[in-house]
């Protein structure tokens, strides 16, 4: 029931290695879903965009993501190890926030693309390939099925959070509000993995309650 539920998630996030990467990538997941409130109609307002110009971006975004996880994740991840690869994406993340942040041109918002795509990319990409990395064998279901239910309740803290961010953050702000916030999340999150690193240790059972 819910109690073994509950029981299940505490022992992931309580494991050595796999606890401080589900712990990290919850929070980030829930920074994610915060920021949505955000970046709904900001860009759009911003830059002054019509709906059928936010199609082109989209378009565009959509054939660079597939060129970046095609090639350049996987080049990079084998170059710099996941861990690293993971904390250059979340730089590259930061910086391109703070230049999105400061500029009102929609010539720097589209040059900036490729690197918006390619950091969102790695970040998602390596999360998920330290937190199946760090799984024992034995208890991928479990700790998987306790992922699910983290991801769960990052789906609802999220835009909770993302609600306050519009009433407090984005009064003061305006429209660079999205960029500022999400660069400050990323800041924390580098921090985190930083902290912690690395966050490899041996694949311990978790333990029996």
């Amino acid at each position: 029931g819910g109690g073994g539920a509950f029981a299940g998630m505490w022992k992931v996030v309580s494991h050595q290695g796999l606890g401080r990467i589900t712990i990290i990538k919850i929070i980030n997941s829930t920074f994610v879903a915060a920021t949505f409130a955000l970046s709904s109609t900001s860009t759009a307002d911003k830059y002054g965009l019509e709906p059928h110009h936010m199609g082109y971006l989209s378009t565009s975004n959509s054939l660079i993501s597939l060129f970046v996880q095609s090639f350049a994740v996987a080049t990079v991840a084998k170059r710099l190890g996941e861990e690293r690869c993971l904390q250059l994406g979340i730089a590259v993340a930061i910086l391109q926030c703070l230049i999105e942040a400061n500029t009102h041109s929609i010539y720097i918002y589209v040059a900036l693309m490729p690197f918006r795509v390619m950091s969102s990319n790695v970040i998602t990409q390596m999360f998920e390939i330290l937190f199946t990395d760090m799984i024992p064998p034995e208890e991928g279901a479990a700790a998987l099925g306790s992922l699910g239910l983290l991801k769960s309740i990052a789906r609802v803290s999220g835009p909770l959070y993302g609600g306050l961010l519009v009433g407090y953050v984005q009064p003061h702000m305006g429209l660079n509000s999205r960029a500022f916030v999400e660069a400050g999340h990323n800041v924390v999150i580098l921090l985190m993995l930083l902290a912690c690193f690395p966050l490899h240790a041996p694949k311990a059972k978790l333990k029996k309650e």
